[in-house]
């Protein structure tokens, strides 16, 4: 390092002579012109005294954040306590507490002074009744009071003679007469179940056509007495067979064929039955299977199987 600064100087030195003026030069002599060649360098000078302290630069540029340093160890414990600050403002009351408990009872207070004088009270019931006096003399007749209400009406009295015979009235029309009545056959033979209802193919008559011949029942147009008849026949091989007459789905009656002289050779059997009965309107009658299933009824073209029936009054 003090080799380098002493070069700097000799190098300092070396310019400052090449800068004399040439009014100042010394003359050269005669053989100034016939310059050897350079001798060899010197020996470097020591170290010149350090020169003083420059003047302090300008502050540089505000350099960029540093990256966050690692957290420092732990500061000494709390210092010591700071002086009483001022007073904070009051805060919001807060929930009332629990009711406490009772306390002892206070020592009797002294005997206040006499209050002013109440208001007259309320006055009293009624005493009971004296006993009744002497009756007294009459009091003078009072004004008439106001017209009481009609009373009540009277018994009939006893009829009068019979007055004199009025006019002969004009002839009346003959009464409207209810009128109701059918009768109807088989002309095919049926085999049914039990409750199934006995069809019926021919229609010989209908009055008030009250008979549905698509539902084979009858249903009542008129309230009064009815008189209903019907008549089965079959023959041997079908176990004879049983039927009800029904009012509204309730057995008035019933029958079965059967054999009346078993010596016979005729192969049909029969049985007929007949009932009075009241009916209201939309009441409903109707012949219908019993005793056992897959029994045949005959029909034909003799019509022996046959269902009838008749408004026998109105009510």
């Amino acid at each position: 390092m003090a080799s380098f600064i002493l070069l700097l100087i000799f190098v300092h030195v070396i310019g400052s002579l090449s800068t004399v003026a040439p009014d100042e030069a010394q003359p050269l002599p005669c053989n100034s012109c016939c310059q050897g060649p350079a001798g060899i360098p010197g020996v470097p000078g020591s170290a010149g005294i350090p020169g003083s302290n420059g003047l302090p630069g300008r502050d540089g540029l505000r350099g960029e954040m540093g990256l966050k340093g690692e957290v420092g160890m732990p500061g000494p414990p709390q210092g010591p306590a700071g002086e009483r600050g001022d007073r904070g403002l009051q805060g919001v009351p807060g929930k009332v507490g629990p009711k406490g408990a009772h306390g002892h009872a206070g020592a009797d207070g002294q005997p206040g002074a006499d209050g002013q004088s109440g208001s007259d009270g309320q006055p009293g019931a009624d005493g009971q009744s004296g006993s009744i006096g002497e009756i007294g003399p009459p009091g003078p007749q009072g004004p008439s009071g106001e017209k009481g209400d009609q009373g009540l009406d009277g018994q009939p009295g006893p009829d009068g003679q019979p007055g004199p015979a009025g006019p002969k009235g004009s002839q009346g029309g003959m009464p409207q007469i209810q009128k109701s009545a059918f009768s109807v056959f088989k002309t095919s033979s049926q085999t049914g179940n039990i409750n199934d209802v006995l069809a019926f193919e021919y229609v010989e008559t209908n009055i008030g056509s009250d008979f549905n011949i698509a539902t084979d029942k009858f249903t009542c147009e008129f309230a009064g007495t009815y008189v209903f008849m019907f008549t089965v026949f079959s023959t041997r091989n079908n176990h004879d067979p049983g039927v009800q007459l029904v009012k509204d789905d309730a057995v008035i009656t019933m029958t079965n064929t059967h054999e009346v002289d078993e010596s016979s050779t005729n192969n049909l059997r029969s049985a007929s039955n007949t009932a009075i009965v009241q009916l209201a309107v939309g009441n409903q009658m109707w012949l219908r299977f019993a005793y056992r299933n897959g029994e045949t009824v005959h029909g034909g073209s003799n019509k022996y199987t046959s269902f009838s029936g008749f408004l026998l009054y109105a009510e």
